[in-house]
């Protein structure tokens, strides 16, 4: 009896212990947002060639991210200028929807934020990388596939939340 309350005791310390931590890494990718003030917006769709086509495309999903942005006080830094730099900060939005699976599609949507970041271990050299990331997956039917546009650009919405949190 003693040693399975113990062992429940240390049970109950691991688990809380480890929410901890990813509650530390959520505070962390959020306050990597700090002092943000632009930013660039990019959009990949990745499908296999099997499907023909789909009722969305790069630059209409784009825009619908940059419209959940609108409330935030940054500038969106537009494609030309982000094309010439590969050091301004970029919020970057991957759509994969994968090949037909007995009538359903499963896809997943990923959105990171990129900014320039220095690797101390390695004499400070600056790159790139990602300090924010939210995703999902889901299924569809060929009829519902408008969802994964809007449902991916949803997850602006998320960023934006804590863009204003962070500041």
């Amino acid at each position: 009896m003693k040693h399975l309350h113990v062992y429940l005791t240390f049970l109950i310390l691991l688990i809380f212990s480890s929410q901890s931590l990813a509650q530390n890494e959520v505070i962390r990718e959020r306050n990597s947002l700090y002092g943000i003030k632009e930013f660039g917006v990019s959009v990949n769709i990745e499908r296999p060639l099997t499907l023909q086509s789909v009722p969305f495309d790069v630059d209409s999903v784009r825009q619908l991210v940059i419209g959940k942005l609108d409330e935030l006080p940054v500038n969106i830094i537009d494609e030309q200028t982000l094309k010439r730099s590969d050091q301004l900060p970029l919020l970057h939005l991957h759509i994969n929807i994968m090949s037909d699976v007995g009538g359903i599609h499963p896809f997943a949507a990923e959105l990171k934020f990129y900014q320039p970041v220095k690797l101390p271990l390695n004499n400070d050299i600056q790159t790139m990388g990602s300090t924010w990331a939210d995703s999902f997956i889901g299924v569809v039917t060929p009829d519902l596939m408008n969802f994964i546009a809007s449902k991916a650009a949803g997850l602006a919405e998320n960023f934006r939340s804590d863009y204003e949190i962070a500041n």
